[in-house]
């Protein structure tokens, strides 16, 4: 099992027909292309979170969710690349206002990472 998320390490070179188990290949960017070229792959239990696989892939209890994280909840990935988001930006599920004295002072932000298509 290897972990290629994220930059890691870079991706491994294969020929048409390899199999993987158990690896992380997540990546930052929703839709990140990886493997491009390369046919009939394998992924049985793999992470392949932003992944998009060449199209006979076969993929086995792997997980292929699509997620725009948010720099607010993960602010250690905007120097891995992810842009940076606001403080009201579109991960906001919910906030709270802050006041004082029937002031309102502030505002405080709950984020959520979002699953996208």
């Amino acid at each position: 099992m290897a972990n290629y998320s994220m930059g890691r390490k870079p991706l491994p070179e294969i020929e048409n027909g390899h199999k993987f188990k158990g690896d992380n290949f997540c990546q930052l960017l929703p839709h990140t292309p990886i493997f491009e070229g390369k046919s009939g792959l394998e992924f049985d239990s793999c992470n392949l979170i932003n992944c998009d696989v060449p199209a006979d892939t076969v993929r086995k209890f792997s997980n292929n969710a699509q997620v725009s994280w948010c720099t607010n909840l993960h602010p250690e990935w905007i120097e891995l690349g992810l842009e940076l988001c606001v403080e009201n930006c579109e991960h906001v599920v919910d906030s709270d206002s802050v006041i004082i004295d029937g002031q309102v002072v502030g505002v405080n932000y709950h984020y959520q990472d979002k699953l996208v298509s």
